[in-house]
């Protein structure tokens, strides 16, 4: 049961960071938000292009963009993570600095990247190996307590870029 509250706390993140990606980049695109470096990278197919220029009264084209694009990415990883916040316009060494607090902001981002690191590996530990050892095949423990505590590290995740968002 803990196992499995895990895998669902680190795909609700996931879910929440392909939303938020969506909702941002469309803020970019419509000019609401400053665009990134990096937007200005995005390759767009060019049959998506002439579907928008036949069509210029929907955005439907942009977003099937998106979802297409981002259904193949995993934003759980500690440098994914911070890609696509950046991509986003949204600093992952700010959300850092927000979710976990330090004496300083290089202290909030290393242990930030510490723990965003520990909860991708072991919800990969736990789909792709049973949650079991390499080498010895033994299980690894897991409590209540873990699970908590995951589920409090991504709440401050997730509130960090949503107060970042909020004040765009």
């Amino acid at each position: 049961m803990w196992r499995s509250q895990i895998v669902f706390l680190e795909g609700i993140l996931d879910f929440y960071l392909h939303e938020m990606s969506k909702y941002a980049l469309y803020q970019m695109f419509s000019g609401q938000w400053n665009k990134s470096e990096k937007y200005f990278g995005i390759k767009v197919p060019m049959k998506l292009v002439e579907n928008a220029y036949e069509d210029l009264s929907t955005k439907e084209w942009f977003f099937s963009f998106l979802n297409q694009e981002m259904s193949k990415q995993v934003y759980l990883s500690a440098e994914s993570m911070k890609d696509q916040l950046n991509l986003i316009g949204i600093p992952f060494n700010d959300v850092m600095s927000k979710a976990f607090p330090k004496s300083t902001v290089n202290d909030s981002l290393k242990y930030g990247k510490t723990i965003v690191r520990e909860m991708f590996d072991r919800r990969n530990k736990i789909v792709h190996q049973n949650d079991r050892e390499h080498t010895s095949a033994n299980r690894t423990s897991i409590s209540k307590d873990l699970v908590t505590l995951y589920r409090q590290q991504i709440a401050a995740i997730v509130y960090a870029i949503q107060e970042i968002a909020m004040n765009k």
